[in-house]
């Protein structure tokens, strides 16, 4: 019965760390008490505990977990379709609000009604949409297709923020949780903010609600997800510390003046990082994400840091780089946390 025993303040950190890398025990349950927390893992390969503040212990008085329900078995039990299909059912899928998304084997083509019923019963869902061909990158605009329903507007509910969103013309990245959750607590009571890529206020919300920034300018080029970004401000009533602004970062972005800001954009991040450099009071943070083969890292990422950061006479010290999560086999999607002076 391993565990990994922490300080609380870095034990979500640890926690995402570890279910990174297959290690989390789900069998049984996080145990926590005022100092620290204990964590169940099935083993230690690639964890450094000394880098992490961390012990390992056997536990004593370990807590099960009640066994988990599984909607996918449920879903496979009802639904109509020759058995030697059941095993295809898409096994992953993105529920947002009440739209489900998923892909589907051109095996299963046939039944796509009779399947797409069953995950709307099971699940609670009144859309379901196929995911026909990812992101057109530049918009963000996701390629769906609808299998049941119409209605593609939600209100999605994650970590006590709500965003409502087209499903069908706007991306949202549940895989994108534990960064957003992060981000939630980063800013300090004075801090300004500038997102350069908000969307719908996939961080600028969440730090609304989690923290009590200064101000928080929030950039979105794309009309219709601008819509959304000004709905989800109020939504959550953070109008007081949200400011909207429709257009391209580059030059809609306020600079000489934020404390913090929030490169959320995976395509060609690096030649939007000069000019946040001049976005940057006398000093700041810039939370940088890019994705990167593995290979490369960590130091591809690092290299065009410090090559903004040369040619617009800054001084920059890499704070943290975070792997946010597997972008494609051999690909990651990171977040690199850089203090710039």
């Amino acid at each position: 019965m391993l565990a990994l025993r922490i300080g609380r303040e870095k034990a979500e950190e640890l926690r995402t760390k570890l279910s990174e890398l297959g290690l989390l025990d789900g069998q049984r349950k996080i145990v926590e008490n005022k100092e620290h927390v204990e964590i169940p893992v099935t083993g230690l390969e690639g964890i450094d505990l000394d880098e992490w503040g961390a012990k390992s212990i056997e536990q004593e008085s370990p807590v099960e977990r009640a066994p988990v329900y599984d909607p996918h078995i449920e879903i496979g039990k009802k639904v109509r379709i020759p058995f030697e299909l059941i095993e295809h059912l898409p096994s992953k899928w993105e529920q947002l609000g009440d739209v489900v998304i998923y892909k589907l084997d051109e095996r299963l083509r046939e039944h796509e009604k009779e399947i797409a019923k069953v995950y709307a019963e099971v699940l609670g869902a009144k859309t379901i949409l196929e995911d026909v061909g990812g992101v057109e990158e530049d918009i963000r605009r996701p390629k769906m297709r609808a299998i049941l329903g119409t209605e593609t507007v939600t209100v999605h509910k994650e970590n006590g923020v709500l965003f409502k969103l087209d499903t069908k013309r706007l991306m949202f990245s549940s895989g994108n949780i534990d960064e957003r959750v992060r981000m939630a607590k980063v800013c300090k009571d004075d801090d300004i903010v500038v997102d350069m890529f908000a969307g719908i206020g996939y961080f600028s919300i969440p730090m609304a609600v989690h923290s009590n920034p200064a101000e928080i300018y929030s950039i979105e080029i794309n009309p219709v997800a601008f819509e959304y970004l000004c709905e989800n401000v109020k939504l959550n009533k953070v109008e007081k510390k949200v400011c909207p602004i429709n257009g391209d970062c580059l030059e809609a972005a306020p600079e000489g003046l934020a404390t913090r800001v929030v490169m959320g954009y995976l395509r060609r991040g690096e030649l939007y990082l000069p000019k946040a450099m001049r976005v940057i009071g006398d000093k700041g943070i810039i939370h940088y994400h890019e994705t990167c083969p593995d290979a490369l890292l960590p130091d591809r990422p690092a290299f065009k840091v410090h090559n903004a950061a040369e040619s617009e006479g800054r001084k920059v010290e890499i704070l943290k780089q975070r792997r946010v999560k597997s972008y494609a086999p051999g690909v990651s999607h990171v977040v690199l946390d850089i203090s710039v002076s």
